[in-house]
């Protein structure tokens, strides 16, 4: 197993578009930081200027710049980049007519499928943290590490709580965590669709647009309790360590509904892929 997961990362990680991948998530959050510093020096002063959420307290600190890149990266980009490794796991490889080759050699279906969407999850995992590394840096470079005065109502200019800055970073971590965790479902439909499907399009096209169709129902709030089934409906709990100084509940809830995607549809791909009739 060990040398499968080996030889299937080792491919993954020479292709060019890994790397193309890796350049514009690293160009990406640098031109944010330049973004955030040039509202700074046009705006009333730090902390002050335009945005929301959590871009409203980036300029603060560069401490504070990974937690608001992640939070406007996680909603589109990072979805279509993790939806691209989940889907091309299977699919890829059929399109290119490699699949039946690859599985000439002695090699279970299932230890296959298990070592290409464990390297996925890997890339998807590392396409995060690259994010947050380079807004790490570009952010503290630019900014400065200091303690964050977080106002109760952001902008509204009233006394609030201090994070220091030990805090931020451990929050920071935790929520890059789990935003890379809250793609899990994303791997889980990706896979499954990859083993459908000869077409590597296809599969990254119909994983993102679950992820659309999730995120237009879950803002209809007529829909009720259903909403909190969404794969996307816990997306942005994490933000809450941050904004209003605690840990939220949902975050655990997040994290079981991600493992639920995992276990129903992880377990779906499995058994097509095992009785899948490879003819190219």
């Amino acid at each position: 197993m060990i040398a499968l997961l080996r030889t299937e990362m080792t491919k993954a990680v020479r292709r060019t578009r890994t790397y193309v991948i890796a350049l514009g998530l690293v160009a990406l959050p640098v031109v944010i930081v330049f973004a955030l510093n040039a509202r700074g020096d046009r705006g009333p002063g730090r902390g002050g200027g335009g945005g929301e959420g959590l871009f409203r307290l980036a300029d603060q600190s560069g401490l504070l710049v990974p937690a608001a890149v992640l939070s406007i990266m996680s909603g589109f980009l990072l979805v279509i980049i993790a939806a691209t490794f989940a889907g091309d796991t299977v699919a890829g490889d059929a399109g290119w007519g490699n699949l039946r080759y690859l599985l000439m050699r002695p090699v279970p279906r299932g230890r296959l499928l298990i070592a290409k969407a464990t390297v996925a999850g890997v890339l998807i995992w590392a396409s995060t943290l690259l994010v947050g590394l380079a807004a790490l840096i570009g952010g503290v470079i630019v900014f400065g590490s200091h303690p964050v005065v977080v106002p109760t109502a952001l902008g509204a200019g009233v006394t609030g709580f201090q994070l220091s800055t030990s805090t931020l970073l451990l929050r920071v971590l935790i929520g890059a965590a789990y935003v890379a965790f809250g793609f899990t479902a994303l791997l889980a439909l990706g896979t499954f669709f990859s083993t459908i499907t000869d077409s590597a399009a296809g599969a990254i096209g119909a994983t993102v647009g679950v992820y659309i169709v999730s995120e237009i129902l879950d803002a209809i709030t007529e829909i009720g309790q259903i909403r909190y089934g969404f794969p996307t409906h816990y997306q942005s709990v994490w933000e809450t360590m941050i904004t209003q100084n605690k840990f939220s509940s949902e975050m655990v809830v997040g994290i079981v509904v991600q493992l639920a995607y995992l276990v129903v549809f992880g377990t779906a791909a499995l058994v097509w892929f095992r009785r899948k009739d490879i003819r190219s």
